[in-house]
């Protein structure tokens, strides 16, 4: 049931992506005159912003074409990404990103609740519920390349004012190494929760669910990583620096968002209950 229902939700993505890319070029027909009239270039606003500097597209253009910058990296992240949308006007850059994400939560909506419901108890979950831990060392091997490859990770992280509300307190190069902190200490108590549990080993009452808390925990950082991948779509931002991903391939990407969303919830589910219990909301 959870395969088909990935399946009936990676086909309802994939139909409605060209609607999605097509609200950029139907905005911009509407709000702005187009720079350049190759099919690669959406018609882009007159000035956009790189660095501290505003630049025309012209300029950034010309830029790139002496090779002082690379598009999908850095200010030529400015340029007009392949997905058109940083394209538009800021606010509807906003609405774009803001209904994307929508479309994430409901989805992690549904998984958590009714279709993880309908599979509880089927060979199918029985068979694979317990590997779910394993997506630790993912998790673990992600945060220690945020440290290796910290400058790519940075390339994807949104600066202050993208789409015209995104705002951290931190730089884009501290919120690389907070994340991947993160990421090496969830994995790795995920790991070694799930280890102890296959071991047969029994771990002390005053650690916790230590499984649970680590899913918690890379839920909520999954949460707080989401921009990251929005930004790599609607910038065309490159990560690897020397790898440009195709749009559909950044929308397969956000897809899987409410897949480890879900599956980190379903497995957090003792900690809200003792979170619950401490609240009296039981």
């Amino acid at each position: 049931l959870v395969g088909a229902f990935a399946e009936a939700s990676r086909r309802s993505m994939l139909r409605a992506l060209p609607l999605l890319l097509a609200l950029p070029r139907a905005a911009s027909s509407l709000c702005v005159t187009p720079l350049r009239t190759s099919p690669k270039w959406i018609g882009a606003p007159l000035l956009r912003r790189a660095g501290t500097a505003t630049l025309s597209i012209a300029e950034l253009e010309q830029r790139e074409r002496a090779g002082e910058i690379v598009a999908g990296v850095g200010e030529g992240r400015e340029l007009p990404s392949l997905s058109g949308i940083n394209t538009l006007p800021a606010p509807l850059q906003a609405l774009t990103v803001v209904a994307i994400s929508a479309a994430i939560g409901g989805l992690t909506v549904a998984l958590a609740g009714p279709v993880f419901d309908a599979a509880r108890g089927s060979g199918l979950w029985q068979l694979s519920r317990p590997t779910w831990p394993l997506l630790g060392f993912i998790y673990l091997a992600a945060g220690v390349a945020h440290f290796t490859e910290a400058e790519g990770f940075e390339n994807i992280t949104p600066p202050n004012g993208t789409w015209g509300f995104w705002y951290t307190p931190f730089s884009p190069r501290a919120n690389v190494y907070w994340t991947g902190v993160v990421e090496i200490f969830g994995g790795a108590w995920m790991l070694f929760g799930a280890g102890a549990a296959l071991a047969g080993i029994a771990l002390p009452s005053s650690l916790g669910p230590v499984t649970s808390d680590a899913a918690l925990t890379l839920f909520l950082l999954t949460v707080l990583v989401t921009p990251a991948n929005l930004y790599a779509l609607t910038h065309n931002a490159k990560f690897p620096l020397t790898v440009e991903t195709p749009v559909i391939g950044h929308a397969v990407r956000l897809l899987f968002q409410p897949v480890l969303l879900a599956m980190f919830w379903e497995m957090a589910q003792p900690t809200l209950f003792d979170a619950k219990a401490n609240l009296g909301l039981l």
